[in-house]
């Protein structure tokens, strides 16, 4: 089973359109899903820092360095977003998948692994870390604190 079975199974469950840009990780710094996450990090986290940030980017937000809204209501308030184009992938680098014109609903059952879902165009973020429930998940505009 790759990573991202599970999302895409949950996307065709949806009738979502999607497209997987990147399938396995690359570590080319100009790989698609290595430039997304430069995107992230330039709109997310800017010269703002907090502990762990080279292990997990979603500290940014569990250290309140970057303004975000946690748990139900940051789930309430990626579902109210006007559908548009997403990018989904996950903090490892394994995979980047486009969806068209959609908020998809993704659970996680197994949570070994952090998904950050964003605007195709870095409006905002939200991040389902593996630490859920105890933490997160994450909605964000990219606003310092």
């Amino acid at each position: 089973m790759k990573p991202e079975d599970d999302i895409v199974k949950q996307l065709k469950k949806q009738n979502i359109e999607f497209n997987i840009l990147q399938k396995e990780y690359d570590p080319d710094k100009e790989s698609l899903v290595s430039k997304t996450i430069q995107k992230w990090k330039k709109k997310f986290i800017s010269n703002r820092s907090a502990p762990y940030l080279d292990s997990y980017l979603w500290h940014i937000f569990s250290y309140d360095s970057t303004k975000s809204i946690e748990g139900e209501n940051a789930t309430k308030e990626y579902l109210n977003q006007w559908r548009t184009n997403i990018l989904i992938f996950n903090e490892s680098q394994q995979y980047l998948i486009e969806c068209i014109n959609s908020i998809p609903k993704i659970e996680m059952e197994d949570f070994f692994d952090d998904i950050y879902i964003s605007h195709s165009n870095m409006k905002w973020t939200y991040v389902i870390p593996h630490e859920i429930p105890g933490m997160g998940p994450y909605f964000s505009k990219g606003e310092p604190n």
